[in-house]
């Protein structure tokens, strides 16, 4: 392929960005500077991912006799707190970013050079690197929590699902963070196409790693929310057994109630995934040739793949709801008003699964459409 970054697609290109930081252009400042200060942005990024990846990390150590509801809660709420610094550094290095590329387009005179393009290819590859710590990250909580459920109390489960939350907002800010990120990117890309070098084998090998990785990023954090979404199962269903009398229901309907909010988050998570999944696509219009497409179709049918195991982790969350549902009929038969009311709470869980399934199709759709233009 002639250039890489030669795409023609007007839906994409946008010659009058608006909602970009405005950058006060500092005299002197020349082409080499500002590249690199891009690059820079590349290692910073590349940094803050082995920084996740730690946090997930020592969330996973925590099984056997060290899984304990104070070992989780302790280790949990420290590894929010740093996500909460590395959200505030993502954000300023996200700022920097759009402001460089902003004085960078601004700059006529600047002629765009290999190694601008290599630090171009590397932010691609680091935003994949990040994501798919992230996913690990997610996966680790779910795992620490579907393992810590069957030892809780009620009161216990509500303080984990409250740790979730938190920490769950902080991951999906960090992931809009991101995608901001990535789409200012994609349209410097699109927007200078005709402006890049003709691209080195390296580069288009490297290319094509950084799309494939970011691919690759979406299945771990799809498969990360299904682990997540069995932990969720698994705390319904502790509740459900620990819910004996007519006296334990209202504290059952309540933590139902928390667990709606924490699917309301995943569903946020989920449609940032799929944004980011149309911005990826976008980047295979980049005139790659047709055995490099098939490549990018194979890791994009992995992404099939979980797509369906966070449909089967609904699957089991709808089927512990309709098991509290009997319990509840069962503890109290006669009382209508427990009946309405978890007929109430299992609607409310369903309609946000409901709106999961929903991004989960359009996600899979686009595969599919892709998949089938090759």
């Amino acid at each position: 392929m002639a250039n890489i970054f030669n795409i023609n697609s007007d839906s994409i290109k946008d010659n009058n960005v608006q909602n970009d930081v405005d950058i006060q252009q500092i005299p002197g400042l020349n082409a080499a500077a500002a590249f690199n200060i891009v690059g820079s942005v590349a290692s910073e990024e590349n940094a803050l991912a082995a920084i996740i990846q730690e946090e997930a990390d020592k969330l996973s150590l925590l099984t056997g006799a060290a899984l304990t509801f104070a070992n989780f809660t302790d280790l949990a709420e420290s590894i929010t707190r740093t996500m909460k610094t590395v959200l505030l550094k993502n954000t300023v290095l996200e700022a920097k970013l759009t402001e460089t590329l902003n004085y960078i387009e601004n700059e006529p005179s600047f002629i765009i050079s290999p190694v601008f393009v290599d630090n171009l290819i590397a932010i691609l590859a680091r935003i994949a690197n990040e994501e798919n710590a992230l996913g690990n990250l997610i996966r680790a909580l779910g795992n620490a929590v579907r393992l810590l459920a069957p030892a809780l109390s009620l009161a216990q489960l509500q303080a984990v699902d409250q740790i979730v939350i938190s920490l769950l907002r902080v991951i999906t800010e960090k992931n809009l963070v991101l995608l901001s990120k990535l789409r200012r990117l994609v349209r410097f890309i699109v927007n200078n196409s005709d402006s890049f070098p003709t691209p080195t084998a390296a580069q288009v090998a490297a290319t094509i790693a950084a799309i494939n990785s970011l691919i690759t990023s979406i299945t771990v954090e799809e498969n990360g929310l299904a682990v997540l979404i069995e932990g969720e199962a698994a705390k319904l269903n502790r509740a459900v057994a620990l819910t004996t009398s007519a006296a334990g229901i209202p504290g059952l309907l309540a933590f139902n109630n928390t667990i709606t909010s924490v699917i309301d988050i995943v569903v946020q998570k989920n449609m940032i995934l799929e944004a980011k999944l149309e911005d990826i696509l976008a980047l295979l219009a980049l005139g790659f040739t047709p055995a490099q497409l098939a490549v990018f179709a194979a890791t994009l049918s992995n992404l099939q793949q979980s797509i369906a195991n966070e449909e089967f982790s609904l699957a089991a969350l709808i089927g512990t709801e309709a098991l509290k549902i009997n319990a509840i009929a069962e503890i109290t038969p006669g009382n209508i008003g427990n009946l309405v009311a978890v007929n109430d709470s299992a609607t409310t869980l369903l309609e946000s699964i409901t709106l999961k399934n929903m991004i989960l199709q359009q996600k899979n759709l686009e595969v599919i459409n892709f998949i089938l233009s090759l």
